[in-house]
């Protein structure tokens, strides 16, 4: 089994700011981060942080934000729903581009994944170069004639491919 099966625990809602330590109410807006850990050696490369809003516009946000996106604090017995829109996948996916830091581009490929499964982007097909094998993948509704978006493919074995996926699932799709 791959190693990182085990370094992709990204976290569940805690129901606490990360930032003062106060409970996270039913009903209460949030600000759910995802940040990049630079000090963990071997560790989660990156986590997810919640936040109230007071507490995110105190100032006292962690460095290495990747992406975030106001929820609000849903009840134990709520029927759980998505809380990142499409755009915010997008958005994100777009800004992870041209990033080769191994962990950033793990991340990339597994949202490209989910993308795919949305609908949101459509696979073109794929290349290999070097011994690098590219997926092309272009936008719903993308122009006739656009160039497809390369994507690498990092070689995650099936069981780090399907971990990684259901805990980026639990965290975009609004698991608590």
């Amino acid at each position: 089994m791959s190693r990182l099966t085990s370094s992709w625990d990204i976290g569940r809602f805690t129901g606490r700011c990360a930032a003062t330590g106060a409970p996270l109410e039913p009903g209460t807006p949030c600000i759910v981060a995802l940040v990049e850990r630079e000090d963990e050696a071997g560790g989660t490369p990156i986590v997810r942080m919640d936040f109230s809003e007071a507490g995110w516009n105190s100032g006292d946000r962690p460095k290495g934000v990747i992406a975030f996106w106001k929820s609000t604090v849903a009840a134990p017995n709520e029927k759980r729903r998505g809380f990142v829109d499409d755009q915010t996948l997008l958005d994100l996916f777009e800004r992870l581009g041209g990033d080769d830091r191994p962990h950033r581009v793990r991340f990339r490929f597994v949202l490209m994944l989910l993308l795919v499964r949305k609908k949101l982007l459509r696979v073109m097909g794929t290349s290999t170069e070097a011994g690098v094998e590219t997926w092309l993948v272009l936008p719903k509704g993308a122009a006739e004639g656009e160039p497809a978006v390369g994507v690498m493919n990092p070689k995650l074995d099936e069981a780090a491919m399907k971990e990684i996926t259901e805990q980026l699932g639990e965290v975009l799709d609004g698991a608590w």
